[in-house]
């Protein structure tokens, strides 16, 4: 997942952002250090985004990427973001539970629902080795702008997603080919890029069969997508900037690993 990956379909699908706020000293000397804590700020928090992607990659799907397309998928992202080669054995590892005794731990997905400021609601994934620290932590970010955990899944559909590489086929050549494997919707991108919408429980399968014929997958999950009626804006000032806020505080949970929000995107 794997840290910033933004999927056209899923607009408002919050990846975690690059963006921090540096208050830089008077002098050169001072500007370039905080530059470089800034950089190296922005990517340890890209570097552990995708380290959590490809764990939760490993967890659901196993450690090896020839068996496993999601998490070939998440490898191939970070090590395209320079993320280093220990990194990301480190995060296989996690995710599956392997290594020493003293280096196993049982990770667990788990999900939050919340409301944050601008009654937006949220759903929030993490991996976690401790299910009380990461709640603790994520209630307490809800919390410290007004907001709260409650019921909130019910304005999301859960689909899949699988990104691919279009190559010389035309649109209507792998839309036939989708619907015939059992996809829903298939989704033109930048970039010779097409996104693929399927059920949860046929992402994997579908993945596969993709690969099968030799399409470069870029990436492959799982995400929940308001639906339309759910969606909201934020009109008011100081609601927008508590809510910015939240969104910071969230970020810096290092056991999330995704979130997905009813706010509906203002250009």
């Amino acid at each position: 997942m794997l840290a910033g990956i933004v999927i056209p379909f899923r607009p408002t699908v919050r990846s975690i952002h690059t963006t921090c706020r540096i208050f830089a000293g008077h002098s050169k000397w001072a500007n370039i250090k905080h530059d470089k804590a800034r950089n190296d700020a922005l990517k340890n928090k890209v570097a552990n985004k995708m380290a959590n992607a490809i764990a939760v990659a490993a967890k659901l799907g196993g450690p090896d990427p020839a068996k496993n397309v999601r998490l070939a998928a998440a490898v191939e992202a970070a090590s395209k973001a320079n993320v280093v080669k220990k990194v990301i054995e480190n995060a296989i590892k996690r995710g599956a539970g392997l290594g020493s005794d003293q280096e196993k731990t049982n990770v667990e997905t788990v999900v939050y629902e919340g409301v944050a400021p601008g009654n937006v609601s949220f759903v929030v994934e993490a991996l976690t080795d401790n299910k009380n620290r990461t709640f603790s932590a994520v209630r307490a970010a809800f919390s410290r702008y007004g907001g709260s955990l409650s019921p909130t899944a019910f304005q999301f559909d859960k689909k899949g997603f699988i990104v691919i590489n279009k190559g010389e086929k035309t649109y209507d050549d792998i839309f036939e080919e989708i619907v015939e494997l059992g996809a829903e919707d298939l989704e033109e991108n930048e970039n010779n890029l097409l996104e693929i919408v399927t059920e949860p429980s046929d992402t994997g399968r579908i993945a596969n069969e993709l690969k099968k014929s030799e399409y470069e997958i870029k990436e492959v999950g799982i995400a929940y997508i308001p639906k339309e009626d759910a969606l909201i804006e934020i009109t008011d000032d100081e609601a927008r900037e508590k809510y910015n806020r939240f969104i910071t505080l969230l970020e810096e949970i290092d056991d999330v690993t995704d979130y997905y929000s009813t706010l509906k995107d203002q250009e």
